[in-house]
């Protein structure tokens, strides 16, 4: 790749490297542990006993998400982008809002409407593999939605015009002709749902659906064994990153297929006012289901609960981490952007080592870093005694730092593609035609790029702002004493069976991350649009 001089100037490569490094160390040391830790008797008991079961649960819950979210996101892409109908421009956005809900929020809220004595006890409980697979496909089906509309979209119309002509119905041209182009874009959206799924402890943990993240867990809180912990998030991140790499090449496969040849432009359909109505219901439906049904449920039940006034430092400490988390990750997503753009070929490297971040789950993230405070604390005490006699007198523990660190190793990732999308906005000549007039690089960054990009590093920082938000794993096992967040009350609350007071602290969770997410959809909107 040859190296853009002009942006090379602009893009040094050690914040690249710094990114690169936030999000490679954990899961280095994860791995090092991981080979060559003490082996206990814990593992070979669990293998033996539990992790047959947590194997056999993470693939079901998976499986059955990922068919969901497919049967929900893709055919609701096709009618929104394909047909027009009566509340259309709203229901474009608005289907991208569930993923302002976390998925325990959503199963706190399922589980409590379909147990025996709930209002909706006639129906199954929402509990277990099956249970936890459909409340991931209710709130993270949007992935699927988003890329799918997209691919719909810029597809021409020339094949489902041609399958409409030989006589095939709306069904069987969007089965036999629109849907295999969009194949790469909806592989790409089901292998997100996939890797949040893998990811999530809350949900499957309350639902009775033990997945390999809630065997880490219990590894490393119950038992203290820390290698043995390593061991299964090893299981998790290989997993992870096979369905990322698949993720990225379908992602690339989408925009070869989308940028290759010339095209007509699709026009939407004017649906009459029958079908437009169904297809208007068929759009609120997974709104309702995943969004506004489970909202109104713990609205009510956090009503009909006493209130706690630590709610409001809870509050304080999940806005806290939430906003330091996301203007720092929305930094080093726009550092990378820089970096990528340079050209350079150990910038690139350093650049694309960062984005393999958001494979790794928030527990195994947590791990790492604890395992790498650890580590520089056992080497801190050995020099301090070499020299002192003594160990070091200060003891490295989590604290909030800590914890913005493991959730950089998480979703800096996350802030990378919003930014590098951004960046791509601002073409070499303008740089050229900046330095003409006379300014430095200072000034083309500040008066040039800035003004272009805002907006993109916004949508990146928001994005890293709902997920932090939202993270309960990390969290959970990285905060300091005395130190909750809204997830981990919210969680506490779940597992004692007092869901009318875990009701509020979830609720609040959405409340704050909805403006997020609304500003979010409309941007992708706005932007797929022009």
């Amino acid at each position: 790749m040859a190296v853009n001089r002009n942006a090379s100037q602009l893009a040094p490569s050690w914040p690249a490297a710094i990114a690169a490094l936030i999000c490679a160390a954990p899961l280095i040391t994860v791995a090092a542990l991981g080979v060559f830790g003490p082996w206990t008797d814990y593992m070979a008991h669990i293998a033996s006993t539990r992790l047959p079961a947590y194997l056999t649960n993470t693939a079901a819950v998976t499986v059955i998400a990922a068919l969901a979210a497919l049967v929900i996101g893709a055919p609701l892409a096709f009618i929104v982008a394909r047909y027009e109908f009566p509340g259309r421009r709203a229901m474009e956005w608005a289907l991208a809002l569930p993923l302002a809900v976390p998925a325990y929020a959503a199963a706190y809220a399922w589980y409590d409407l379909t147990q025996t004595a709930g209002p909706m006890g006639f129906l199954p409980t929402v509990r277990g593999p099956v249970g936890a697979g459909l409340i991931f496909a209710l709130t993270l089906y949007p992935y699927v939605y988003l890329l799918a509309r997209e691919a719909y979209a810029g597809q021409s119309s020339e094949a489902y015009d041609a399958a409409r002509t030989l006589g095939a119905s709306p069904l069987g041209a969007f089965l036999r002709a629109a849907l295999p182009l969009a194949r790469p874009a909806i592989a790409a959206g089901l292998a997100l749902v996939i890797m949040e799924s893998l990811a999530d402890y809350g949900a499957v943990a309350h639902l009775g659906a033990p997945t390999l993240s809630v065997g880490l867990i219990r590894a490393w809180a119950s038992e203290g064994a820390i290698a043995d912990a390593a061991r299964l998030a090893m299981i998790l991140v290989v997993i992870a990153f096979v369905l990322f790499a698949y993720e990225r090449s379908q992602r690339r496969r989408a925009r070869q297929t989308s940028a290759s040849g010339r095209r007509k432009p699709s026009r939407r359909v004017t649906l009459s006012p029958g079908p437009g109505v169904l297809a208007l219901l068929a759009c609120l439906t997974p709104v309702l289901l995943g969004l506004v049904v489970p909202m109104a449920r713990l609205g009510w039940r956090a009503l009909s609960s006493p209130s706690n006034r630590s709610m409001l430092e809870a509050a304080g400490n999940s806005l806290l981490l939430a906003t330091a988390s996301s203007v720092l990750a929305a930094a080093l997503g726009l550092a990378a952007a820089y970096a990528l753009r340079s050209g350079r070929r150990r910038a690139i490297i350093a650049a694309r080592l960062a984005g393999l971040g958001y494979a790794v789950p928030g527990s195994v993230a947590a791990l790492g870093v604890l395992i790498l405070i650890g580590s520089f604390q056992s080497g801190l005490d050995a020099a301090w005694t070499t020299v002192f006699g003594g160990a070091f007198p200060v003891l490295l523990s989590g604290g909030v730092i800590a914890l913005v660190f493991a959730y950089q190793s998480r979703f800096a990732a996350a802030a990378i593609g919003p930014a590098e999308s951004a960046l791509n906005r601002v073409t070499p000549t303008l740089d050229s035609a900046a330095r003409s007039l006379g300014a430095t690089s200072r000034d083309i960054a500040w008066r040039v790029h800035w003004p272009l990009v805002a907006s993109g590093a916004l949508l990146a920082g928001l994005l890293v702002f709902v997920e932090v938000l939202k993270e309960l794993p990390a969290t959970m096992i990285m905060r300091p004493l005395n130190f909750d967040t809204l997830a981990v009350t919210a969680h506490n609350y779940a597992s004692d069976e007092r869901l009318g007071e875990a009701a509020l602290p979830a609720l609040l969770i959405v409340l704050i991350a909805l403006p997020a997410m609304v500003w979010i959809a409309r941007r992708i909107t706005r932007s797929e649009q022009s």
